[in-house]
């Protein structure tokens, strides 16, 4: 896919998603479309697996919601699971040639291709048709693989990946919540913070690709979209200048840390902002639904703003905004049932199932109404709104032979000894260049 075409596309998927409330007739479901398709009963009695990918007691409860209403409508058995997100995703290869669940949770962009284009995967493209009244075009540009034209996931959510703080902690160091714009401002927050014996700016990196979130918006708030795409691309080098500068913003952070960066993963981050510890950290919203769990106090009290300007020259007008869905297994025991489970996640009676459960994601179906959102959420949509340019994030922007065995030790080994950073980006060049040619 060109640049021009991804850009286009995810812009417009941001802009769709923003008006919201277009509204879907009920009918165009699971049993909608062509004869041949997984109808109630041709599913009744059958069982379909189902993998969680991480989430904890919300995720689980969200999972049985919208598992128990696809019983109810189709006779069919759901048999789920969770498991721990880094581990599912580390080897994902692996889980998928041997005997994987049915559906599961899954992101678009490379992670989704590639593994499409491999067999792995099977192809969605009857149950995104008969979704199509729903799904706005942008979202299925962005989930269809580019070399082989066919969909590997049907795309459901998607999340601003931005500054997250408590109201309340940024208003009692005298700062307005409203107004972290700068560079100036963010550090400011993050020094009063630690002179409160908190940690300023809270991070993980144990699995490599938590911290590259961080290094994503520096990146183009001080290169702008375009460099940070080529970058990751290969046609910028790692051991340009401007990479470097990049680099040099990030060893900012370093001393407004937590010590046991290389210790925690994105859960971490988030428990440190939920127990008050932390005055800010740049994750996306998923967690939200963690806060709303502790208490609608808790959940009130989160706020979400694009990171802060750098450059002038490109403002904050870029912005990390993965969209994730759900993926069948082509080598499932049902594949037929985890197809139509798939698709039932995504259409209006499963959203509706999975609002009602707790579920605080932004839906990309045109069926979701946001004209009843909390504040929290109006809040993320403003922000993706904001943005003139979209980045699904490091691991799914860039090929997943070099993102995540490359970029993520080299990120981990930036934040142990920042000084070794001409070392490290040599060493990243010269592994993307010994890379195999696509």
């Amino acid at each position: 896919m060109s640049e021009d075409t991804n850009s286009f596309s995810r812009r417009s998927l941001i802009k769709g998603a923003a008006v919201g409330g277009l509204g879907l007739a009920a009918g165009s479901t699971l049993a909608a479309g062509s004869a041949d398709a997984a109808s109630p009963r041709r599913l009744k009695g059958s069982t379909v697996r189902w993998t969680t990918r991480g989430g904890g007691a919300t995720g689980d409860k969200i999972a049985k919601a919208v598992n128990d209403a696809f019983t109810k409508k189709t006779g069919a058995k759901v048999i789920a699971q969770q498991v721990n997100s880094d581990d599912f995703q580390n080897n994902f290869a692996q889980i998928m040639q041997g005997s994987p669940d049915d559906a599961f949770g899954w992101m678009a962009g490379y992670r989704s291709n590639h593994f499409g284009e491999l067999g792995l995967l099977a192809d969605l493209t009857r149950e995104i048709n008969r979704l199509k009244g729903s799904l706005p075009t942008a979202a299925i540009k962005g989930a269809t693989s580019p070399v082989t034209k066919k969909p590997y996931i049907i795309p459901t959510t998607y999340y601003p990946w931005a500054l997250h703080y408590r109201k309340s902690m940024v208003k009692e160091i005298g700062m307005n919540p409203e107004k972290i714009d700068t560079w100036d401002d963010f550090i400011k927050l993050m020094t009063l913070t630690q002179k409160k014996g908190l940690v300023g700016y809270s991070l993980g990196a144990k699995g490599g690709w938590e911290a590259m979130g961080t290094f994503d918006i520096l990146n183009a708030r001080i290169n702008g979209y375009k460099y940070h795409i080529d970058l990751l691309n290969g046609r910028a080098k790692w051991t340009d200048a401007k990479t470097k500068e990049t680099f040099k913003y990030f060893a900012q952070l370093i001393p407004f840390m937590n010590e046991n960066v290389l210790d925690i993963s994105w859960d971490g981050m988030r428990d440190l902002l939920l127990q008050k510890k932390t005055g800010a950290m740049m994750m996306g919203s998923w967690f939200a639904n963690d806060f709303k769990a502790k208490s609608q106090a808790d959940y009130d009290d989160l706020w979400v703003v694009p990171f802060p300007e750098i450059n002038p020259k490109w403002g904050r007008d870029t912005i990390d905004a993965p969209l994730d869905g759900v993926s069948v297994a082509a080598n499932g025991k049902n594949v037929a049932g985890g197809k139509a489970l798939a698709e039932f996640w995504a259409s209006p009676e499963g959203i509706k199932e999975a609002i009602k459960a707790g579920d605080t994601n932004i839906y990309v179906s045109r069926s979701f109404d946001t004209s009843s959102y909390d504040s929290f959420n109006k809040q993320k949509l403003a922000v993706l709104g904001s943005a003139q340019n979209i980045m699904f994030f490091l691991d799914r922007d860039a090929r997943g032979d070099f993102a995540g065995p490359v970029v993520g030790p080299a990120i981990q080994s930036f934040i142990k000894k920042p000084s070794d950073i001409n070392k490290i980006l040599e060493n990243v060049q010269a592994q993307w260049d010994a890379l195999p040619k696509n």
